[in-house]
Protein backbone atom coordinates (compact mmCIF):
# COMPACT_ATOMS: atom_id res chain seq x y z
CA UNK A 1 0.00 0.00 0.00
CA UNK A 2 3.02 2.34 0.91
CA UNK A 3 4.26 1.33 -2.59
CA UNK A 4 0.86 2.41 -4.39
CA UNK A 5 0.52 5.94 -2.72
CA UNK A 6 4.70 6.93 -3.20
CA UNK A 7 4.04 5.76 -6.98
CA UNK A 8 0.84 7.83 -7.22
CA UNK A 9 2.37 10.56 -6.10
CA UNK A 10 5.10 10.40 -8.15
CA UNK A 11 3.03 10.14 -10.77
CA UNK A 12 1.12 12.79 -10.06
CA UNK A 13 4.01 15.11 -9.17
CA UNK A 14 5.33 14.49 -12.41
CA UNK A 15 2.15 14.75 -14.92
CA UNK A 16 0.72 17.95 -12.87
CA UNK A 17 3.94 19.89 -12.62
CA UNK A 18 3.30 22.80 -15.20
CA UNK A 19 0.02 22.90 -13.92
CA UNK A 20 0.27 23.14 -10.32
CA UNK A 21 1.18 26.52 -10.69
CA UNK A 22 -1.71 27.76 -12.00
CA UNK A 23 -3.66 25.56 -9.68
CA UNK A 24 -2.06 26.32 -6.91
CA UNK A 25 -1.30 29.81 -7.70
CA UNK A 26 -2.89 31.85 -10.77
CA UNK A 27 -0.72 34.87 -10.50
CA UNK A 28 2.46 32.36 -11.28
CA UNK A 29 0.91 31.43 -14.69
CA UNK A 30 2.83 33.46 -16.48
CA UNK A 31 5.13 30.90 -17.93
CA UNK A 32 2.43 29.38 -19.53
CA UNK A 33 0.27 30.66 -22.79
CA UNK A 34 -2.70 32.88 -22.90
CA UNK A 35 -4.89 29.56 -24.54
CA UNK A 36 -3.24 27.40 -22.25
CA UNK A 37 -3.91 29.75 -19.18
CA UNK A 38 -7.66 29.58 -20.40
CA UNK A 39 -7.82 25.86 -21.19
CA UNK A 40 -6.28 25.15 -17.78
CA UNK A 41 -9.19 27.54 -16.22
CA UNK A 42 -12.06 26.30 -17.94
CA UNK A 43 -11.04 22.41 -16.59
CA UNK A 44 -10.49 23.69 -12.90
CA UNK A 45 -14.20 25.55 -12.83
CA UNK A 46 -16.92 24.13 -11.55
CA UNK A 47 -19.96 23.03 -13.30
CA UNK A 48 -23.01 24.22 -12.77
CA UNK A 49 -25.80 22.71 -15.00
CA UNK A 50 -24.35 23.60 -18.71
CA UNK A 51 -22.44 26.84 -17.18
CA UNK A 52 -19.01 26.88 -15.91
CA UNK A 53 -18.14 28.41 -12.53
CA UNK A 54 -14.79 29.65 -12.88
CA UNK A 55 -13.14 31.15 -9.62
CA UNK A 56 -12.27 34.75 -9.46
CA UNK A 57 -8.45 34.45 -8.72
CA UNK A 58 -7.87 32.57 -11.96
CA UNK A 59 -9.95 35.52 -13.58
CA UNK A 60 -8.22 38.22 -12.35
CA UNK A 61 -4.89 36.02 -13.15
CA UNK A 62 -5.91 35.63 -16.37
CA UNK A 63 -7.01 38.94 -17.45
CA UNK A 64 -3.61 40.74 -15.70
CA UNK A 65 -1.61 37.92 -17.90
CA UNK A 66 -3.76 39.31 -20.99
CA UNK A 67 -3.43 43.31 -20.37
CA UNK A 68 0.45 42.18 -19.45
CA UNK A 69 0.24 40.60 -22.62
CA UNK A 70 -1.71 43.31 -24.76
CA UNK A 71 0.92 45.78 -23.46
CA UNK A 72 3.65 44.08 -24.45
CA UNK A 73 2.24 43.41 -28.07
CA UNK A 74 1.38 47.33 -28.36
CA UNK A 75 5.08 47.95 -27.15
CA UNK A 76 6.05 45.86 -29.55
CA UNK A 77 4.00 47.04 -31.97
CA UNK A 78 5.17 50.66 -31.68
CA UNK A 79 8.74 49.85 -31.73
CA UNK A 80 7.91 47.65 -34.95
CA UNK A 81 6.10 50.57 -36.42
CA UNK A 82 8.67 53.20 -35.15
CA UNK A 83 11.07 50.85 -37.16
CA UNK A 84 9.07 50.44 -39.93
CA UNK A 85 8.72 54.29 -40.34
CA UNK A 86 12.39 54.62 -39.70
CA UNK A 87 13.45 52.21 -42.19
CA UNK A 88 10.99 53.73 -44.88
CA UNK A 89 12.27 56.96 -43.93
CA UNK A 90 15.90 55.69 -44.78
CA UNK A 91 14.46 53.53 -48.14
CA UNK A 92 13.19 57.54 -49.14
CA UNK A 93 16.63 58.84 -48.89
CA UNK A 94 18.06 56.01 -50.51
CA UNK A 95 15.74 56.33 -53.76
CA UNK A 96 16.48 60.04 -53.97
CA UNK A 97 19.78 59.06 -53.23
CA UNK A 98 19.90 56.64 -56.28
CA UNK A 99 17.59 58.48 -58.52
CA UNK A 100 19.86 61.01 -58.27
CA UNK A 101 22.86 59.48 -58.75
CA UNK A 102 21.07 57.88 -62.20
CA UNK A 103 20.50 61.28 -62.98
CA UNK A 104 23.92 61.90 -62.92
CA UNK A 105 25.22 58.63 -64.48
CA UNK A 106 22.99 59.36 -67.41
CA UNK A 107 24.06 63.11 -67.46
CA UNK A 108 28.08 61.67 -67.91
CA UNK A 109 27.13 59.03 -70.13
CA UNK A 110 25.38 61.35 -72.26
CA UNK A 111 28.48 63.98 -72.23
CA UNK A 112 30.70 61.05 -72.58
CA UNK A 113 28.55 59.85 -75.66
CA UNK A 114 28.91 63.49 -77.25
CA UNK A 115 31.47 66.59 -78.17
CA UNK A 116 30.89 70.05 -77.67
CA UNK A 117 32.26 71.41 -81.14
CA UNK A 118 31.83 74.84 -81.93
CA UNK A 119 29.11 75.53 -78.98
CA UNK A 120 27.20 72.51 -80.15
CA UNK A 121 26.76 69.13 -78.60
CA UNK A 122 27.49 66.57 -81.51
CA UNK A 123 27.62 62.89 -80.46
CA UNK A 124 30.86 61.00 -81.11
CA UNK A 125 29.47 59.42 -84.93
CA UNK A 126 28.35 62.66 -86.04
CA UNK A 127 32.21 64.59 -84.52
CA UNK A 128 33.77 61.39 -86.26
CA UNK A 129 32.36 62.26 -89.06
CA UNK A 130 33.17 65.99 -89.52
CA UNK A 131 36.23 65.77 -88.04
CA UNK A 132 37.56 63.19 -90.82
CA UNK A 133 35.28 64.71 -93.56
CA UNK A 134 37.15 67.65 -92.78
CA UNK A 135 40.76 65.91 -92.67
CA UNK A 136 39.70 64.07 -96.19
CA UNK A 137 38.55 67.65 -97.59
CA UNK A 138 41.82 69.52 -96.62
CA UNK A 139 44.14 66.49 -98.26
CA UNK A 140 41.88 66.87 -101.24
CA UNK A 141 42.10 70.63 -101.46
CA UNK A 142 46.21 69.94 -100.80
CA UNK A 143 46.28 67.18 -103.49
CA UNK A 144 44.48 70.06 -106.29
CA UNK A 145 46.94 73.19 -104.70
CA UNK A 146 50.18 70.73 -104.51
CA UNK A 147 49.30 69.33 -108.20
CA UNK A 148 48.54 73.09 -109.20
CA UNK A 149 51.22 74.35 -108.14
CA UNK A 150 53.18 71.99 -109.92
CA UNK A 151 51.21 72.68 -113.08
CA UNK A 152 51.89 76.30 -112.89
CA UNK A 153 55.60 75.59 -111.76
CA UNK A 154 56.54 73.49 -115.46
CA UNK A 155 54.49 76.17 -117.14
CA UNK A 156 56.08 79.03 -115.87
CA UNK A 157 59.34 77.05 -116.14
CA UNK A 158 58.07 76.29 -120.17
CA UNK A 159 57.13 80.10 -120.24
CA UNK A 160 61.07 80.96 -118.98
CA UNK A 161 62.27 79.28 -121.95
CA UNK A 162 59.96 79.87 -123.84
CA UNK A 163 60.30 83.77 -123.32
CA UNK A 164 64.42 82.79 -123.10
CA UNK A 165 64.12 81.48 -126.70
CA UNK A 166 62.26 84.56 -128.08
CA UNK A 167 64.73 87.06 -126.54
CA UNK A 168 67.34 85.19 -128.62
CA UNK A 169 65.34 85.02 -131.28
CA UNK A 170 64.94 88.97 -130.42
CA UNK A 171 68.50 89.12 -130.01
CA UNK A 172 69.40 87.64 -133.54
CA UNK A 173 66.84 89.75 -135.18
CA UNK A 174 68.48 92.71 -133.78
CA UNK A 175 71.31 91.48 -134.73
CA UNK A 176 70.27 90.94 -138.48
CA UNK A 177 68.75 93.97 -138.99
CA UNK A 178 71.18 96.03 -137.24
CA UNK A 179 73.61 94.18 -139.76
CA UNK A 180 71.10 95.03 -143.01
CA UNK A 181 71.02 98.68 -141.44
CA UNK A 182 74.41 98.76 -141.63
CA UNK A 183 74.74 97.16 -145.10
CA UNK A 184 72.06 99.25 -146.30
CA UNK A 185 74.10 102.56 -144.86
CA UNK A 186 77.05 101.62 -146.62
CA UNK A 187 75.71 100.58 -149.79
CA UNK A 188 74.04 104.40 -149.52
CA UNK A 189 77.20 105.56 -148.24
CA UNK A 190 78.70 104.70 -151.27
CA UNK A 191 75.79 105.59 -153.52
CA UNK A 192 76.52 108.62 -152.45
CA UNK A 193 80.38 108.30 -152.63
CA UNK A 194 79.96 107.50 -156.27
CA UNK A 195 77.42 110.64 -157.06
CA UNK A 196 79.17 113.30 -155.08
Amino acid sequence: MRISVIIFLALAFFTTTPLQAQIGDPARADSVSLRGQFDEMLRVSNKFQFYKVVREPFLQAFMNNVNDSISIYTSEIEELNATIATQASKVQEQTTYISDRDRAISTLEQDNQSINLLGMQLSKETYSTVVWSTIIGLLVALVLAISRMRYASSTAKEAKVNATKLAEELELSKRRRLEIEQNLRRQLQDELNRRG
